[in-house]
């Protein structure tokens, strides 16, 4: 347990270092050039890998970082698309960072162990997007009456039948595989290209007032 919150200290503290900042922002710079290439399914549904640079800020600077990273580029995202009629809700912004969490804590660690990596997508996908995701955009716009701690048995069949209908749960799921064939190829790499460039960067602490 000592360990496993020392990995958000020590997360939080890549923080004060300015090779940190860079590598995140050309990260999270990455990640939005990705989403530009984004497949629109329905306006709440794409397809899209911008997971795949925040899987590479998990892996180099944990859950902190990583958390902050993915509400960066949703807030990005949101400003991008222009979504003022619908508002931004902290509810999707909260799974978000979730998400972000849920990587740094799978694939923070020295060498890349790749049940770990397969895990962290596994969660995200099913907990984060199929359940979480689902539930607050069905609850927040699709049927406000709808909540998981008051719904009958018939409310539930028709929240299901759409999570069908949408291609929420059939695109994440038809996706998934190949989500993980992409990590499992491009975290190795990251991780070596990586190593070979921070030890040739200067190390530089940002300015604390």
């Amino acid at each position: 347990m000592k360990g496993f919150f020392s990995m958000f200290r020590r997360s939080a503290e890549s923080l004060k270092d300015l090779r940190t900042l860079t590598t995140v922002g050309m990260l999270i710079a990455m990640a939005v050039a990705i989403r530009s290439l984004a497949i629109q399914i329905t306006p709440d549904l794409r397809i899209v890998f911008t997971f795949i640079p925040l899987c590479v800020i998990g892996m180099l600077y944990g859950p902190v970082v990583c958390g902050m990273s993915t509400l960066a580029l949703d807030i990005i995202g949101f400003i991008i698309d222009n979504k003022a009629a619908r508002g931004y809700s902290p509810q999707l912004g909260l799974v978000v960072v979730l998400t972000g969490v849920i990587y740094g804590i799978f694939l923070y660690r020295e060498k890349i162990n790749m049940v770990f990596v397969v895990l962290s997508r596994t969660i995200v996908v099913l907990v984060c997007n199929i359940c979480l995701n689902s539930y607050f955009l069905y609850s927040l716009y699709i049927n406000k009456d709808f909540s998981v701690f008051t719904a009958d048995k018939d409310a539930w069949d028709v929240f299901i039948t759409w999570l069908w209908t949408s291609f929420r749960l059939p695109k994440n799921l038809a996706e998934l595989p190949l989500d993980l064939i992409l990590l499992v190829i491009v975290l190795p790499a990251a991780m070596t290209a990586y190593k070979r460039v921070y030890h040739k960067m200067p190390v530089v602490k940002a300015v604390q007032k």
